[in-house]
């Protein structure tokens, strides 16, 4: 819905030269890029000790996998990586694969490549042709099992995080039942579980919070990796934010965890409102500095010396 500020009545010819000046001043201007996290964590919204948590939480070297090591199928598409005939791997989501053993092989060019070898909890064997010759196969840092969820990871995340009190900073909430809702961000939560997700978004956090009824739930990454856009420091912080913002009023402060601006915000409490913008454009009148954030999803911000002046959300 589109909000507009109320003007006193202004003569039509001076309207229009304002409105031609005002959309036209950012013609032409620099844009920057992409805000990265470290812009948003040098506004206050996580601190180092989340990352330092959950440095226990990644892959093992392949190398040092041991037979036991257990992965959650999260799609039947698995069966497009064992070898044929894997009886049996086409309907093995939901179900648990274990590995057997590691092996060298000898393919058509004589090279030495790696196969792993599961076990399903249904008793199904199955091989896995890495196409990794052994040698890096034994340098490897890690190693992703297409279509499966690491169990291990699981299972320290949901041991490091279970029972934390800490504040979540996005307002994407699941309820149980996997509906999203537009819950509260900068608010206290506590986790209560760590489960396996999917293979894109590996941890289900479930946790409840003081101010909204119900378990709920959101959807975490871990690791260094490109896709890990979703890991604990990015959602959640161990420090009340509210702390580090002793100036915002706490009509405003209401506002924020609501995801809601309002004209006369600063910047950085509109950032910490909405999360960084997707891009920023800035241009200059003879009377103002003039900034408009771009969102996503359609969101605008227009700033005039820093204040919030006009917005469409």
């Amino acid at each position: 819905m589109p909000y507009t500020i109320k003007m006193k009545a202004i003569p039509p010819i001076i309207y229009i030269i304002i409105c031609a000046t005002l959309s036209s001043c950012f013609t032409g201007v620099d844009s920057t890029p992409r805000i990265s996290s470290a812009d948003v964590d040098a506004a206050g919204i996580s601190d180092s000790r989340e990352m330092a948590l959950m440095q226990a939480v990644r892959d093992t070297p392949p190398a040092h996998w041991a037979p036991g090591k257990e992965w959650l199928v999260d799609d039947d598409k698995i069966a497009l990586i064992f070898a044929q005939p894997a009886v049996g791997a086409d309907s093995l989501a939901g179900h648990r694969i274990a590995l057997v053993s590691k092996r060298n092989v000898t393919d058509v060019t004589g090279r030495q490549t790696v196969e792993l070898l599961f076990r399903s909890d249904r008793g199904d064997s199955l091989c896995y042709p890495t196409g990794i010759d052994a040698e890096s196969f034994e340098q490897r840092r890690s190693l992703e099992i297409p279509f499966a969820i690491n169990l291990d990871a699981v299972h320290t995340a949901d041991s490091l995080l279970r029972g934390c009190r800490c504040f979540i900073t996005t307002p994407l909430w699941y309820e149980a039942n996997g509906r999203s809702i537009h819950g509260l961000r900068h608010v206290p939560v506590t986790i209560d579980s760590v489960v396996a997700g999917t293979s894109n978004l590996p941890l289900r956090v479930a946790f409840s919070a003081d101010e909204i009824p119900g378990e709920h739930f959101v959807w975490l990454t871990y690791g260094t990796s490109r896709a890990a856009t979703r890991n604990f420091d990015r959602l959640f912080s161990f420090s009340d934010p509210r702390t580090n913002y002793p100036q915002i009023s706490d009509h405003t402060w209401q506002l924020i965890t609501r995801s809601q601006v309002a004209v006369g915000m600063t910047r950085d409490e509109c950032r910490l409102a909405l999360g960084a913008p997707s891009s920023i454009n800035r241009g200059a009148t003879r009377a103002a500095q003039l900034e408009r954030w771009l969102y996503d999803n359609g969101i605008y911000l227009i700033f005039e010396d820093g204040i919030l002046t006009r917005y469409r959300k």
